[in-house]
Formats: C-alpha cells, sequence, structure tokens
C-alpha cells in the first residue's frame, strides 16, 4: 500500500451484483485549536485499526474550509463489528489518549450505502 493510500484510507467493494448491506458510520471531529497536527498523530492509527475488526474500508478526511474539522467514515457489513471496535480496550486507550484535543460529544451517524464504486 503506498503511503496516499494509507494516509486516505482504504475501501474494499463488494463484488459486482452483491446483495451485501453496507453500512457507512461517519463520526465528525471538531478539534481544539492548534491540536489538529497532534490529535492527527494519535487517532490516524485508531482509524486505520477499523480494518482488523471487520470495516471494508475507512478513511479520515479534513476540511479544507475549517482545517479543524475531520471526518472519519468508516464501511461495515455488521454494525456489531464497528461496536466490537468503537468500545474496544485499544481504541478506547486511544480517545483517552486524545481526549484533549477534541471537542465532545463524539457520536457515530450511520448511513445505509447505495449507490458508488
Amino acid at each position: 500500500m503506498t503511503p496516499e493510500e494509507t494516509a486516505q484510507g482504504t475501501w474494499d467493494q463488494p463484488s459486482t451484483g452483491s446483495t451485501e448491506t453496507l453500512h457507512v458510520v461517519y463520526i465528525d471531529w471538531h478539534i481544539h485549536p492548534f491540536r489538529a497536527e497532534r490529535w492527527f498523530e494519535i487517532w490516524e492509527a485508531g482509524s486505520a485499526r477499523a480494518m482488523a475488526f471487520g470495516a471494508k474500508g475507512w478513511s479520515l478526511t479534513r476540511n479544507v474550509e475549517d482545517p479543524l474539522h475531520f471526518r472519519q467514515a468508516s464501511v461495515w457489513s455488521d454494525r456489531e463489528d464497528f461496536e466490537r471496535y468503537w468500545y474496544s480496550d485499544e481504541i478506547a486507550t486511544l480517545r483517552e489518549e486524545a481526549i484533549n484535543y477534541f471537542n465532545k460529544p463524539v457520536l457515530p451517524v450511520w448511513h445505509t450505502l447505495v449507490a458508488g464504486e
């Protein structure tokens, strides 16, 4: 995987004709001023760990007009896999490490993937 792919996340697509329902979860992170780089250093690894818990893909994007706003997205076949990821000791530890860098609360928002490549 190239550094660009690592930084942008991954999206494994189901095969053509698949009837699998995919769920996309978005988490908006609003970072405190002067803390964005440190938060990113901590949280990029946490975002990538979603794949180890069954995510089909993940991404972490930064708003161009508001550089303190990041959006984490991940695609799941089963919402329970996301719950295992989000409440795992590993991710809870990373959230605790980064707690002084972002506004609370952080609320996952679910979507169903209806079209895409």
